[in-house]
């Protein structure tokens, strides 16, 4: 996963110093899988990130500088690569296809296992206060699948209730895993993911 633009962080991340960058904010991910944010600490990054507190310090000032980076440097991944995956795709149908598949696969590997539980609060504010980025990420990917669909039907999409419906259909399965069928279906049946949630929208 790519990192956020150079000085993002406060810091030039080139070289060496964005690989730590991107090491102190993955190491951060998995701390909270651990311990949570509240009780987490500059020492638990440390050790998580495989880095030396020297280090640490040199890029944040404060545990709440390193979750604030974290935060940011999820929601950014996120939008570069449905961006990327979007333009891959020129078929509308497989745009649809591949960015509800990489929507889901980021859904989980960006989550650790028992993240959720071991501290809601700052996922569920994660969600919250993302949640307007994350529904534009995926309308600006989806844009030409939404014209063709319109030509197809004859009449206008109300296009921001369909991208939510979507959106708010992947996030759930953070509180309400997915089983291997509803991943099976999600990803192998574009067609009747849309057909239901057309008819959602009315």
């Amino acid at each position: 996963m790519k990192l956020l633009p150079q000085g993002e962080w406060g810091g030039t991340a080139v070289g060496e110093q964005y690989a730590s960058v991107q090491k102190i904010l993955d190491g951060t991910l998995r701390a909270i899988r651990t311990v949570g944010a509240r009780r987490l600490s500059m020492r638990d990054i440390s050790d998580a990130s495989g880095v030396s507190r020297g280090t640490l310090y040199r890029y944040f000032a404060s545990k709440e500088d390193v979750l604030a980076a974290v935060s940011e440097y999820v929601c950014a991944s996120f939008e570069q690569g449905i961006a990327e995956v979007a333009d891959a795709n020129p078929d509308p149908m497989e745009r649809f296809r591949a960015v509800m598949q990489f929507f889901a696969h980021f859904t989980i590997d960006r989550s650790p296992d028992r993240i959720f539980e071991v501290e809601p609060a700052f996922h569920l504010e994660f969600l919250r206060t993302h949640f307007p980025r994350h529904k534009a990420a995926v309308r600006e990917a989806l844009e030409p699948t939404l014209d063709y669909l319109e030509r197809r039907v004859g009449e206008p999409i109300n296009r921001d209730t369909l991208i939510e419906t979507l959106v708010r259909l992947q996030l759930s399965t953070l509180v309400i895993p997915a089983d291997e069928a509803w991943m099976r279906s999600w990803n192998e049946s574009p067609e009747h993911i849309l057909q239901w949630a057309l008819q959602t929208v009315g």
